[in-house]
């Protein structure tokens, strides 16, 4: 008889994906946990069992996680902390209640904070004031709190996943790529870009579903090498088949990334106090809607702080525990990766006419 495993997030980038590997795949009964019914048309394409749970409500969590043998928690419970944390310990102790075999919990390695050089799992928390980041540093303290109780949970920390349906590392420089001038000088983006493809992170996760580990042990997933970030964007660049990058002159850059930061900052904060009225007007007036959709474009495609601290720091995950103690070996380098997802981004029309 297949195991049951239940799929949080089923209605996102890696959720989603992990779903139809393992549908595909066979040997597993899947059901797949949508927050909202209207995140869940990729994965009901297969006809696979769908249940509607917010990972915050425990009454929900034990409806779905009855009949549970394996758990598997992809869900990004939004951008609240408390929400973050709260899901995943309200889940956990349902897996716990429910006596699954196995549970694997996505991390991320922003728990290191911003390191430099390799890091290894044994490597200390960092709190930095990044939402995301200290929120996963909460989130797995309450899954090793767990563990400690004998929840049998493996946690996996994925560095920067791409691939089809990736908004962040994919679908975002997609679009950017194609707004010139490239407001990311070439010296300015010699820090390593430490990517996994969706699927060799797939891969991963089931290496850690069917391998015994101590509870609550944690594991790096990376690709297979370690581009530098201009490497990843002149690569991407090519499998679109874009023209070469049309570099902004450095000064110039810098002056448009500086500018853009308060105007990134009032955006967000108008937009959170007065979304509404903003709403009204962008419905009701075409001139209000090309503007805004400009204002937006110019906001998106020019790198904001963070990014270029990212694009400027040397530092590597390194995949050997994994490699050793789950048997994972990431497949995809970016040579077989970015055709794959450039035809799906040309596919779903994220590719601008010539």
């Amino acid at each position: 008889m297949a195991e049951r495993i239940f799929v949080t997030g089923a209605g996102g980038f890696i959720g989603a994906r992990l779903v139809e590997v393992l549908h595909c795949a066979g040997g597993w009964q899947v059901v797949a946990g949508v927050r909202r019914w209207s995140t869940a048309a990729r994965v009901a394409r297969f006809g696979v069992e769908l249940a509607q749970c917010d990972i915050r409500n425990p009454d929900q969590v034990a409806r779905a996680l009855s009949g549970v043998t394996h758990v598997v928690h992809c869900a990004v419970t939004g951008d609240d902390p408390a929400t973050i944390v709260d899901g995943t310990r309200v889940l956990m102790e349902g897996a716990l209640k429910a006596g699954v075999k196995k549970v694997v919990h996505l991390s991320t390695v922003d728990v290191y904070g911003r390191p430099e050089g390799e890091v290894v799992e044994e490597r200390p928390y960092a709190i930095t004031g990044r939402v995301y980041g200290d929120s996963k540093i909460e989130a797995e303290a309450a899954v090793q709190a767990l563990a400690a109780q004998g929840l049998p949970v493996t946690i996996l920390r994925p560095t920067l996943v791409h691939g089809p349906f990736g908004a962040t590392f994919t679908i975002a420089y997609a679009q950017r790529l194609q707004s010139a001038p490239w407001l990311v000088p070439a010296s300015a983006a010699q820090g390593t870009c430490n990517l996994v493809y969706v699927d060799d992170l797939v891969g991963a996760i089931i290496a850690a579903l069917e391998t015994r580990t101590a509870p609550g042990d944690a594991f790096n997933v990376n690709g297979p090498e370690r581009p530098t970030w201009d490497d990843y964007f002149q690569a991407l660049n090519a499998a679109l088949g874009l023209p070469p990058l049309a570099y902004a002159q450095p000064g110039k850059a810098r002056l448009t990334q500086q500018l853009m930061e308060p105007v990134r900052y009032a955006a967000k904060a108008t937009l959170k106090r007065l979304k509404p009225q903003i709403m009204a007007v962008y419905q009701r007036s075409e001139l209000a809607r090309r503007f805004m959709k400009a204002a937006e474009a110019r906001v998106r495609n020019t790198p904001n702080a963070n990014e270029l601290e990212a694009f400027g720091r040397r530092v590597s995950f390194s995949s050997a525990k994994a490699e050793r103690v789950l048997a994972y070996r990431p497949r995809f380098d970016l040579s077989e990766a970015l055709p794959l997802t450039a035809a799906w981004l040309r596919a779903s029309g994220f590719l601008l006419a010539p």
